[in-house]
């Protein structure tokens, strides 16, 4: 039985309320913002019956967020392996594996097809130029396919919504010889909106394996960079037509090391993604049509003894063509349909595993059907089927229910999901199994949101998921190991959270997550714990003492993880953050990180950065 190293400041919680704060607002009747992600038929939060957390810019800011995966770490549900710069980064939700997580980023799908099991890896992922981050927990495979287990994390960019022009920067230096910024140029005019953002990082240490547990000396500081580019244009054809292109580019430098010991292994990954949208809106808003094609890529390139003399290479390529359309009568029903064409392909040059070029094609089309018979009562029933042009077809289905009255929202949901293995998995010379099928996934939640005014808001859930057909690598496979599939798995959990201004200068804020996560053990002919994490959370109090200041403490903590052969120990970390507002263009900013410098470690023997101090600037005109 595992103990709590850290009791949550705050009892009662929920997960991050899904809607903006509005002191207008006094109940979900009378909220409009939309929700873009958790539904295709329906978008205000009273109609939701998913649970889902918004991320504002608001939130990135006070936080000082710089890199995405930072701030869900504070997300109910959502468990993070790391919280250091530019390290490898597994974003797992409600006990779903990284790869069971889709990223959209403007409705773009990421995944790269030449990793082990297309998914994407949020290592480099910057929050500078996003404007919301929308994260939906639980099967989502009905609407959004393979990858979608766990749940989809939707990133959207900041747009130019003003006439004329507006600039926006930041920079920051701190510890570790870190130097952070990035600024971006947005502008209006009639029709045309367009936003160019160009950002940088770098630190230069300390070393990525932990000397404290290493098997070996390590001292290397192991650096790491990135810079990249991001930006977006629209155009209003017509009243009723819009188009609009999106991505971004990013060039990555990363020291490797070993498990326990220091490497002179190095990678460099450039990745872009690109897409083009068409949008028509019928002129009473009731039918809404759109076209999308986008384009990712991910090439990774690793230099060191045990590579090529010219470096091991991994490139793959995603495209994607999805045409969805909307019709909400404005009373009892909405319907959504659509459907999309996918095109994966992986290139792959290696000294060990061997050389292979693969591709895979899945055809898609999916339905949902949004009723409300009673006033604040949503029901929602959502079907898929997926034709795999290796696999066949499979189908997917997911269910919701919501009912709002007053400042109370009652939710519940339950889905089915699957997610397709991946190009090295099947087709790599030396560890795939071209024998694999799709994994299955069934789970589903029920919980309650409570939204009074600016003043208080929480909600909580009670979740499952269950996996079978897993994927899992096996070193008793031939002479190297390999994949195999028979593994299932089982998780149920709380996701609690709560914001609270009691005052108006004082809010307290509080996420937990407790997550029962066990494998199914051959050897014992029953499911054991897997070793998982149980529990995290956040617990964060601002004060507002003077005009234009702002301070917060932050505390963070976590379970012990035991699930390799590795294990890492609960540990809690204090953060304070502050800033100041000299006048509406300028503020300063600065916090201290593992203020107590506290020793722990997120992934086994794996460095975290110790006490940090960090400073900057962000200007606005």
């Amino acid at each position: 039985m595992k103990t709590t190293c850290f009791v949550p400041l705050i009892a009662l919680a929920a997960a991050a309320p899904a809607y903006a704060e509005s002191a207008d607002d006094l109940s979900f009747e009378s909220r409009a913002d939309i929700i873009v992600t958790a539904s295709r038929a329906v978008s205000e939060p009273r109609e939701i019956g998913s649970a889902i957390s918004v991320i504002t810019r608001e939130t990135l800011d006070r936080n000082q967020i710089t890199f995405v995966k930072d701030a869900l770490i504070d997300t109910p549900g959502v468990l993070v392996s790391t919280d250091r710069p530019g390290n490898y980064a597994s974003v797992n939700i409600r006990g779903s594996n990284n790869d069971e997580v889709l990223w959209l980023v403007d409705g773009i799908p990421l995944g790269d097809p030449s990793a082990a099991s297309t998914e994407f890896r949020a290592d480099h992922l910057i929050a500078a130029d996003i404007a919301q981050i929308e994260v939906l927990r639980g099967n989502q495979s009905s609407l959004y396919g393979s990858d979608a287990i766990g749940g989809v994390i939707n990133i959207i960019t900041q747009r130019a919504i003003e006439e004329g022009i507006a600039v926006n920067a930041e920079a920051e230096a701190g510890s570790h010889g870190t130097l952070n910024g990035g600024a971006s140029l947005l502008g209006k005019s009639g029709p045309v909106d367009f936003r160019l953002t160009a950002t940088g990082y770098r630190h230069d240490g300390p070393s990525l394996t932990d000397p404290r547990t290493a098997t070996r000396p390590a001292s290397e500081k192991d650096a790491y960079r990135r810079y990249g580019f991001s930006g977006r244009m629209g155009v209003e054809a017509s009243p009723n037509l819009r188009f609009q292109m999106n991505g971004f580019w990013a060039d990555t430098f990363s020291d490797l090391d070993n498990t326990g010991s220091d490497s002179l292994n190095t990678v460099r990954k450039r990745e872009y993604a690109v897409s083009g949208q068409g949008l028509y809106a019928s002129s009473d808003d009731r039918l809404t049509v759109r076209l999308t094609g986008s384009r990712y890529v991910a090439r990774r390139l690793y230099f060191g003894s045990a590579y090529r003399p010219e470096g091991d290479l991994y490139r793959g390529t995603k495209d994607t063509l999805a045409l969805d359309a909307r019709y909400d009568t404005g009373g009892l029903i909405s319907l959504a349909a659509g459907g999309a064409l996918e095109r994966e392909k992986s290139d792959q040059a290696t000294f060990h595993s061997g050389d292979f070029n693969a591709r895979i094609s899945t055809r898609s089309a999916y339905g949902e059907l949004a009723l409300r018979p009673a006033a604040g009562l949503t029901l929602t029933g959502a079907a898929r089927i997926d034709d795999n042009s290796r696999f066949g077809t499979f189908d997917t289905y997911r269910g919701t229910v919501a009912y709002a009255a007053g400042p109370v929202k009652f939710r519940a949901s339950y889905g089915t999901g699957a997610k397709a293995p991946g190009l090295y998995q099947l087709f790599d010379p030396t560890y795939g199994n071209p024998h694999l099928k799709a994994e299955k996934s069934r789970g589903g939640d029920i919980g309650a949101d409570i939204a009074l005014s600016d003043t208080f808001s929480a909600s909580a859930s009670y979740f499952f998921l269950r996996k079978t057909n897993e994927i899992e690598w096996n070193a008793s496979i031939g002479r190297s190991g390999g994949y195999r599939q028979w593994g299932r798995t089982r998780a149920h959990g709380v996701e609690l959270g709560l914001t609270a201004r009691p005052l108006a200068w004082l809010t307290v804020s509080q996420s937990f997550t407790y997550t029962d996560h066990e494998a199914y053990s051959d050897a014992a002919a029953r499911y054991r714990d897997s070793g998982r994490p149980e529990y995290a959370g956040t617990t964060a109090i601002t004060v507002l003492p003077a005009a234009g200041a702002e301070f917060t403490a932050r505390v963070r903590y976590r379970d012990g993880d035991a699930s390799t052969r590795l294990a890492t120990r609960a540990y809690a970390v204090v953060d304070l953050l502050g800033s100041y507002r000299i006048n509406g263009n300028v503020e300063l900013f600065g916090r201290v990180t593992n203020l107590f410098d506290k020793w722990y470690q997120m992934y086994a023997h794996t460095n975290t950065l110790g006490r940090s101090a960090y400073g900057g600037v962000r200007v606005s005109f």
